[in-house]
């Protein structure tokens, strides 16, 4: 079939106008470029990769516009590898949030302290790792990434580029297809927004191209514009800049944990004394940050004295065990139940060995000594956590510590942050992570990547017992000379009752059976 030649020119003209209209719609049938040619780009627009990475901290000073008029001044502190400081000052008041490598905060106008948990303070922490480092290298945090799409499609074509870590948190960065600069940053955690233009260097012997106008919009509270008025580079910024205000009230945290830790032990012997739900759900994430698979189980768990629970499983993924199978998990348990019932001599007498083990490193100080001869406890604060008053403080590695065994090692490692009840002396929540990764055997037996975390939660219950809620567990790792993998688990623990009769009938000196 032969087209007719005006009909031809009429396809060739429409397409040209559309393309010419549209060119990012010609673009998006290509195959988009990789995240490390994007952010190579991005390094290269803004001076180069060494210029970038010369910058250890650097100071922002900002005048604050609603509707072209000024309102209040602003200022931004960085420090490499993951810190950033932010004060918006106001005729009203003033906002502070702040990041640093173990926990994420902020005052808001009513003075308040808060600690950010959970998203918010994970996507807090991804966002001060890439804008500290300018991206260099964040492969190395752990830091995943994956290029999304062609976006901004009213305006300037920009590849957007999502980075997330295994914890959940995203944000994702628009990257100019024309420029190579990052002219938006969005995230869904509080719907913040920041539109960055106008770019170039603050100062004439400046090195790298900074933007010198954000369009601010956070959480639905409008839209503010933030124009730079000057920067300061490499200043000797110092680590405390980016710590929560410590509580004008003194506190013991080194005996306070001390309690704590004895408290627990009370714990570890109450579970026991408990049958309850556990749900444990796994991830598998692969490098672009996104969920392969997911598994959700959910066990019946009954007490055992002397050893651990026994689970009995009875859903995956939501559906129910088939009879079949429930009734093999049915004669699983029974058998489990009946072997604990014959040793339980036994195990009595490993028990009681464990425990004058125990007592014995405690009245010597060994049981708790590493934690507190390895970290300092910084900014002891009270604040609300559920209604409940807490004492929240953070923890780090002594400057110039060094390890004497491979347990003092890995605490010299971790840096996090801890929610205690003052009058109970319990762990309400706990967050800890690696800073460094860790290696065992210089990395020839296994190797435990940066970020490693692990948050847990209790939660008090009747007569004051305080048992476990939750647990994530977040790591990626090597073993010997193989590739390793990652570990994404969340357990949850709920309907607890004392097999005895419900929580509300504890006795302190109740005498547990070994039964359901």
């Amino acid at each position: 079939m032969l087209v007719p030649p005006s009909a031809l020119r009429r396809v060739l003209i429409l397409s040209a106008l559309i393309i010419a209209a549209f060119p990012h719609a010609a673009m998006a049938q290509k195959k988009l470029p990789s995240v490390d040619k994007i952010v190579d780009n991005y390094l290269k627009a803004i001076g180069g990769k060494k210029a970038a990475r010369a910058v250890n901290d650097a100071s922002y000073d900002w005048t604050i516009q609603l509707n072209d008029q000024p309102i209040g001044t602003a200022r931004t502190q960085r420090k490499s590898p993951a810190s950033e400081r932010w004060e918006l000052t106001f005729g009203n008041g003033q906002i502070v949030s702040a990041t640093n490598p173990r926990s994420a905060w902020e005052i808001g106008l009513d003075n308040k302290l808060r600690t950010l948990t959970a998203l918010e303070a994970a996507t807090a922490k991804l966002r001060a790792t890439l804008d500290a480092t300018h991206l260099i290298d964040f492969k190395k945090a752990n830091i995943l990434a994956r290029v999304v799409s062609l976006g901004d499609l009213g305006s300037e074509p920009a590849y957007i580029v999502e980075f997330s870590m295994r914890s959940g948190a995203r944000a994702q960065y628009y990257f100019s297809v024309k420029t190579g600069l990052i002219t938006k940053i969005t995230s869904d955690t509080k719907k913040t927004r920041i539109v960055l233009d106008d770019y170039r260097r603050a100062t004439n012997d400046a090195r790298i191209l900074e933007p010198h106008r954000l369009r601010m919009t956070l959480d639905g509270s409008g839209e503010l514009t933030l124009i730079l008025k000057s920067v300061s580079y490499n200043t000797g910024i110092v680590d405390s800049v980016f710590d929560p205000p410590a509580s004008t009230e003194k506190f013991d945290v080194a005996e306070l944990w001390r309690e704590v830790h004895r408290n627990q032990d009370e714990i570890d012997k109450r579970v026991s004394e408990f049958a309850f739900t556990q749900t444990e759900t796994d991830r598998t994430i692969d490098s672009k940050g996104q969920i392969k698979k997911q598994t959700v189980k959910v066990y019946e768990v009954y007490p055992v004295l002397n050893r651990e629970p026994v689970k009995k499983l009875i859903s995956e993924n939501g559906v129910p065990l088939s009879a079949e199978r429930a009734a093999k998990e049915d004669r699983r348990v029974l058998e489990e139940l009946e072997k604990a019932e014959r040793n339980k001599d036994k195990d009595e007498k490993k028990a009681t060995e464990r425990r004058a083990e125990r007592d014995k490193k405690e009245q010597e100080g060994a049981e708790i000594s590493p934690f507190l001869k390895v970290c300092d406890f910084v900014s002891p604060r009270r604040e609300q956590w559920e209604g409940r008053e807490t004492i929240v403080f953070e923890f780090r590695p002594k400057a110039g510590f060094r390890p004497q065994n491979r347990r003092e090692s890995l605490i010299a490692k971790l840096v996090g942050v801890v929610w205690v009840d003052p009058v109970d002396k319990q762990i309400i929540r706990l967050e800890a992570r690696l800073a460094e990764g860790f290696k065992v055997a210089g990395g020839l037996v296994a190797s435990l990547k940066p970020g490693a975390a692990l948050v847990v939660e209790q939660t008090r219950m009747a007569q004051g017992v305080w048992l476990p809620r939750f647990a994530h567990i977040n790591l990626s790792f090597k073993v010997l000379l193989f590739a390793g993998g990652d570990y994404n688990q969340t357990v949850e623990w709920s309907n607890y009752k004392h097999f005895s009769g419900d929580v509300k009938d504890y006795k302190v000196n109740a005498s547990p059976d070994v039964k359901p």
